[in-house]
């Protein structure tokens, strides 16, 4: 489980790295930013590495667990095909609302730009009242 996990991290790690790296050769990507978009390469090298030292320690926990342990109760079996459900509807609703509330918006303007041009804050009452 988590050598692979773990393998595909770092190689996140490492592709973010190149990618950012040649947004900034483009000039694509300010220096300001940079320290940024590293630290999110750094984390996702490191989690790498965290992972993989997680898993040997979870497996060496397991074996020591099952020699002295007396055997246990097994819990409920997940009921997959429910739960694969809830997620894609979970995340078609996620991404429908996403593409909703961009394509609700005008053309050429931001969208804090179209939140502030709403009217909710101007039917908001924030003064004392006599």
């Amino acid at each position: 489980m988590g050598a692979k996990i773990s393998n595909c991290m770092t190689l996140l790690g490492i592709c973010s790295m190149a990618f950012y790296a040649i947004m900034m050769s483009l000039g694509l990507l300010s220096v300001d930013l940079m320290p940024q978009f590293l630290v999110s390469s750094v984390i996702f090298l490191t989690s790498g590495r965290i992972m993989r030292k997680a898993g040997r320690a979870m497996v060496r926990d397991e074996a020591e667990e099952e020699e002295a342990a007396p055997p246990r109760l097994t819990a409920a079996p997940a009921d997959w095909p429910w739960l694969t459900g809830l997620l894609n509807w979970t995340g078609a609703l996620l991404i429908i609302g996403i593409m909703a509330i961009f394509l609700m918006k005008p053309i050429g303007i931001s969208l804090q730009e179209a939140l502030s041009a709403s009217a909710a804050h101007e039917q908001f009452f924030a003064t004392a009242v006599p």
